[in-house]
């Protein structure tokens, strides 16, 4: 009881550090420097944090996911979980722009500069964002919290939960809107991506194909 209660304090505590300093940064985007490298100070915290906790506590980086093992099955999973996943949330999309909003459909556009954008996407946010939320917070949890349910052959638990609710929180609590709470059902499949393969590779590459395919709409 007592490893379960240290464990979730100290995820939660970590969260709130980081996303606070994040939102101090936000709310002081207006002074030249700190808007031009907000990014990279939010790509770094959730980077390094980790780096220096899994060094304090002596874990091997496989521990928490961060591994190349088995490379090629997770790109695999990753790709079929994104041919299956994003064309219906295209189509979603289209419902909830013109019945919901009442909106004109947003046109599906490759631009020339979407390349960069995905890579800038895949690099400075889904592959930081992973390392925090799925290598270290949900491994972290599932060290006191067993998985103790198999979901399309992957083993979740509480930890796979809260930290799909801390995922979604934490986009909210930097500018506090209301739509990005819905980032708590992406959440949920780059968990269950980071428990079925081992790794949080699978779960880096299909984060930055949703935000690949939102950038199509954009």
């Amino acid at each position: 009881m007592r490893a379960r209660r240290n464990s979730l304090l100290e995820v939660t505590l970590l969260f709130v550090l980081v996303i606070g300093i994040c939102r101090v940064l936000f709310y002081l985007r207006s002074i030249p420097f700190i808007s031009q490298t907000l990014p990279l100070w939010a790509a770094g915290m959730f980077l390094y944090l980790p780096v220096v906790l899994l060094l304090v506590r002596r874990k091997s980086p496989q521990a928490w996911g961060l591994t190349l093992d088995g490379w090629l099955s997770s790109l695999g999973t990753a790709l079929l979980v994104s041919l299956v996943v994003l064309p219906g949330f295209l189509v979603l999309f289209h419902f909830y722009q013109t019945t919901w909003l009442h909106q004109e459909p947003s046109a599906i556009r490759l631009s020339s500069g979407w390349f960069l954008l995905f890579l800038y996407h895949l690099l400075c946010v889904s592959f930081p964002e992973e390392v925090f939320y799925r290598g270290y917070m949900q491994s972290r949890l599932n060290e006191a919290f067993p998985c103790r349910v198999r979901v399309f052959f992957a083993p979740l638990g509480f930890g796979w939960l809260y930290t799909a609710v801390l995922f979604a929180l934490g986009h909210f609590l930097i500018d506090f809107r209301p739509d990005t709470l819905a980032t708590f059902f992406p959440g949920l499949a780059f968990g269950w991506l980071r428990e079925r393969t081992g790794s949080i590779l699978a779960s880096v590459l299909f984060h930055a194909l949703c935000n690949g395919t939102i950038l199509l709409l954009a």
